[in-house]
C-alpha cells in the first residue's frame, strides 16, 4: 500500500511488514495524524528465484594450478569459463589449504601439475 498526504508519498525508507490487524490499526492511527491521508493499494512485488537447476562443474587440476598464479580473478574466470565469484570462492578455499599442505610436504611455489594432483588425491577432491 502507498500512503499519500497532499499528493506526496510518505516514505518509511524500508518496507514495513504488518499483519492485516496491524494494518487496520496503523491506518486508523495515520488518519488521526493526517486528516487528508489517501491510501493507494499497490501490490508489493517480491523477488523470487523460483525453480532453477544449479549446475556446477568439478574443478580440474589445471584450473587449480591457475588459482596459484598472480592472474586476476577476472582473467581466471574468463580462462575457466566460470563466474568471478566462483573463482574467488575457490581461491579462498583452495589456496590456504594447499599452501599449508605444500609447506608440510616441502614444496615451494611455483609447483607443477603433478603436485596439484598429489594434493587432490590426498585430500579426496
Amino acid at each position: 500500500m502507498k500512503l499519500l498526504v497532499n499528493d506526496k508519498s510518505l516514505d518509511f525508507e524500508a518496507p514495513v511488514h504488518m499483519s492485516d490487524r496491524q494494518i487496520v490499526k496503523f491506518v486508523k492511527f495515520m488518519r488521526k495524524l493526517f486528516s487528508n491521508l489517501q491510501i493507494e493499494g499497490v501490490e508489493e512485488k517480491t523477488k523470487e528465484i523460483g525453480n532453477r537447476e544449479i549446475t556446477s562443474r568439478k574443478w580440474i587440476p589445471d584450473e587449480y594450478l591457475l588459482l596459484l598464479t598472480s592472474q586476476t580473478n577476472d582473467d581466471i574466470a574468463r580462462l575457466t569459463k566460470r563466474s568471478e565469484m566462483s573463482v574467488k570462492m575457490m581461491r579462498g578455499e583452495f589456496v590456504p589449504e594447499f599452501l599449508v599442505w605444500a609447506k608440510k610436504k616441502g614444496y615451494h611455489l611455483p609447483v607443477k601439475i603433478n603436485v596439484i594432483k598429489e594434493f587432490l588425491s590426498e585430500v579426496g577432491k
